[in-house]
């Protein structure tokens, strides 16, 4: 059996070429070519993949909670000491917030600028415990409002009563839209109120708010919200006691799965009465097609490769016809097939190796500009300045595996077209 590095020596001498003059380092050079051309824009456009997946899911993470606890067929729900003791005492879980949420009508008051609206209405309570040496002894959300602070772009967070007047943070562009500004009265009518004024004669006021503040609208639907007293959206929403739901915010959002796994195996939420969505399930639809998307440009890409591979096909091809007379006497000095079939693969995974090796590198330094400079620049109109970029080794590599196999399988042809040439045919054809 040839020893490694003898193989390596007979592909050298087997597969040495007299570049420009010869064909085949053409067709060499192009597969070269297009392998890291191919490679280079797989590792780039998977980055950009990669990159805005992250940013739409920070975006989705600040509005979204970690964990949502719904009940299974009833429009609220009211948790039970026993689950808000588990939740609460459970190390993973950060923060627990109590929501009330529903669609109401916005408008302004009467004689002011601006057409009703349809918008979202919440309201969110923290829920909190007393703790003494038995553990958790008694919870109460109390009105005690999350700090807002960083949601608030202008005005004030604070919705509370003021004489004798609530308050209510709306989404800036539906402020500017209706043209409200702080202070102003506007007016709100719950779905249950509309239908309440459809049906009797006794007509139905809207529930009036002083705006407070402005907030930005979601982050990536652009649907404007309305945020008000924990109080007040309960009886707009007609909502007696609970919420819509129980918003479960983790110290780590990845441990998501495990803490709805370790809630399920608790016993304390049955799946016929509680329903658990971690922040992958409430946005599920969107993230499965930003995943299909980043497939589908992954093997479109992989073609380019492919389109380079024939050309390893054509090349070693051309090999085995001009290096007859060299393949009969290798085969006549003892060369097994296996040995030839070797010596092939060698040639094939070092012009993948190549290949990919530049395109990585070209790959690489495309991701590191994009991400320092932001050469390539989006419309003024998008959330983001730039294409968003993002390296994951994990793709690299398996780029780089993926290449090298599909080299290996380009030697197939034309190596068993070597090993069925018949050494003594050869010879005497020349």
């Amino acid at each position: 059996m040839l020893r490694f590095r003898s193989k390596w020596f007979l592909a050298y001498k087997l597969f040495a070429v007299r570049w420009p003059r010869d064909v085949r380092s053409t067709l060499s050079f192009l597969s070269i070519l297009g392998i890291a051309l191919g490679t280079s824009l797989l590792i780039a456009i998977l980055s950009v993949f990669n990159g805005f997946y992250e940013e739409v899911q920070t975006m989705l993470l600040s509005e979204d909670p970690h964990v949502r606890v719904t009940a299974v067929g009833a429009p609220q729900m009211v948790p039970t000491e026993d689950q808000l003791a588990w939740l609460l005492e459970n190390e993973q879980s950060s923060q627990l917030l109590l929501r009330v949420e529903g669609k109401a009508i916005l408008m302004g008051e009467q004689g002011s600028r601006g057409e009703p609206k349809l918008l979202t209405v919440f309201a969110e309570s923290e829920l909190y415990s007393s703790q003494s040496e038995e553990g958790v002894k008694e919870f109460s959300d109390d009105s005690k409002a999350p700090d807002r602070t960083d949601r608030v772009l202008y005005g004030d967070s604070d919705v509370s009563i003021r004489d004798g007047k609530p308050g209510v943070l709306i989404s800036l562009n539906q402020a500017n839209q209706q043209g409200w500004s702080i202070g102003d009265p506007i007016g709100l009518i719950s779905a249950p109120r509309l239908q309440q004024a459809l049906t009797s004669v006794r007509p139905t006021r809207p529930l009036m708010v002083d705006v407070r503040g402005f907030t930005a609208s979601h982050p990536i639907t652009g649907e404007p919200t309305a945020t008000l007293d924990m109080g007040l959206a309960r009886r707009l929403l007609r909502v007696p006691v609970g919420g819509t739901s129980l918003d479960i915010r983790l110290h780590d959002y990845r441990d998501a799965d495990s803490f709805v796994k370790d809630m399920a195996e608790s016993g304390a939420w049955p799946s016929d009465t509680w329903r658990l969505q971690t922040w992958y399930d409430q946005q599920k639809s969107l993230y499965d097609v930003m995943q299909l998307e980043k497939r589908g440009a992954t093997i479109i890409l992989f073609m380019i490769v492919l389109v380079a591979l024939l050309n390893i096909v054509g090349s070693l091809t051309m090999m085995v016809i001009q290096k007859r007379k060299e393949i009969a006497i290798l085969r006549t000095m003892g060369l097994t097939t296996e040995e030839l079939r070797s010596l092939f693969w060698l040639h094939g995974i070092s012009m993948g190796i190549v290949g990919a090796g530049i395109g990585t590198l070209l790959g690489v330094g495309l991701v590191w500009l994009q991400g320092e400079f932001g050469l390539l620049r989006l419309s003024t109109d998008f959330l983001l300045d730039a294409y968003p970029v993002k390296l994951q080794w994990g793709d690299v590599f398996t780029v780089l595996f993926g290449t090298t196999l599909l080299c290996m399988a380009a030697t197939i042809l034309p190596s068993r077209r070597a090993m069925n040439q018949k050494p003594i045919q050869a010879l005497h054809s020349l």
